[in-house]
């Protein structure tokens, strides 16, 4: 195993319709301080009555025999009503056609746990199995799923674990680095047996902040190659949080972190501009962090790019309101990254194609 290097993640993909801003600078990742290891308990919503309050736990396995099931869960106060739960489910599989599901539920409708993790929401539940585990089931009748993660590595949070300005917070936590999928779907009436090695990932966003208010832009990558993974998230903070940008980066191999930075630089190059939107979309992206004799290079060059408006996913109410505070697009760049990481004189070295995905909040 490579030694452990500790110094010192995420988009929202829900879009505040009402927030506030601040005029203080923002404490990021905790300035290279490091949090203890996250546990199940940290999971545990916590229920605010802010305008802007929303946690988001998001799920994802692909899994060996091709497929793969996604799964986020939402409780928030943006918009019109507070408190509601959202649980979105997508399932695919090579021999059967693509499923979505989507439900929103006033918080009288829907129930979590309050002594150990777990929601239930819609058609939809997720509950923490002991310290390193999680059993998901989705009921969609026609679609069913039942799903076991199992942790094989320790939650993970960048630095402190959130970017604050006093007491507005942007929390991000690596639920689940690296996880075994076990469990079945149930497709075209009958059951498949499905397994995911080191293949499930998970991850936890929490905040009393309304995207627009916090960042311009939130950029975020993540890729499994083998038996190691990189991931790194981008915030460029509006002026009204300090402006500037809060980037980490983590790289893990087999089951250990090899090396995290709360402090990365994230780079951006071949802008083009969007005509339609103004904004300036890249086609290209490195990070660079160096810690004494540690170092990490990671460069993907773009040869695809594809846009989405974030704000066709809403209704049409909110949709009208939200246009009135931003302009959200999705931009996905996809191409080939080269990663060099040296630990101590040992250097990992990855090669593959994959994409980072660039969310415009505003200009």
């Amino acid at each position: 195993m490579k030694p452990v290097v500790r110094i010192s993640l995420t988009t929202l993909t829900t879009l505040a319709i009402l927030g506030f801003a601040t005029s203080a600078a923002a404490h990021n990742w905790g300035q290279k301080s490091a949090g203890e290891t996250p546990t199940m308990s940290d999971l545990i919503p916590r229920m605010s009555s802010g305008q802007a309050y929303t946690e988001r736990y998001s799920y994802a396995v692909d899994f060996d025999e091709g497929g793969h099931v996604g799964f986020n869960f939402t409780i928030s106060n943006l918009g019109v009503r507070s408190g509601y739960g959202a649980a979105e489910v997508r399932v695919r599989h090579p021999d059967h056609s693509s499923h979505n599901y989507s439900e929103r539920e006033s918080r009288s409708n829907w129930s979590y746990d309050e002594n150990t993790f777990g929601l239930d929401i819609a058609d939809a539940e997720i509950r923490a199995d002991g310290d390193d585990a999680f059993e998901f089931r989705y009921d969609g009748g026609d679609v069913r799923a039942e799903l076991r993660f199992e942790l094989q590595m320790d939650m993970w949070r960048p630095g402190a674990g959130e970017i604050r300005s006093g007491d507005d917070y942007y929390r991000f936590t690596l639920v689940a680095p690296r996880s075994n999928v076990t469990g079945r779907l149930f497709l075209d009436g009958e059951w498949h047996d499905v397994t995911g090695t080191n293949s499930g990932y998970a991850d936890h966003v929490a905040t009393n902040v309304a995207p627009f208010d916090l960042g311009k832009r939130f950029t975020r990558f993540r890729n499994y190659n083998d038996d190691a993974f990189i991931l790194w998230r981008e915030v460029h903070l509006t002026s009204e949080y300090g402006g500037g940008t809060a980037t980490w980066v983590v790289v893990g191999v087999d089951d250990e972190i090899v090396y995290e930075d709360a402090d990365a630089e994230l780079q951006f190059g071949n802008l083009e501009r969007d005509e339609e939107t103004r904004y300036q979309v890249p086609h290209a992206a490195q990070v660079a962090s160096s810690q004494g004799d540690s170092r990490l290079r990671f460069l993907l060059r773009g040869d695809e790019v594809n846009r989405r408006d974030l704000l066709e996913s809403y209704g049409r109410i909110a949709r009208t309101i939200a246009s009135r505070f931003s302009k959200p697009f999705e931009y996905n760049v996809k191409g080939d990254y080269v990663l060099e990481v040296v630990v101590d004189g040992e250097p990992v070295r990855l090669r593959g194609s994959s994409h980072f995905t660039v969310d415009y909040v505003n200009h």
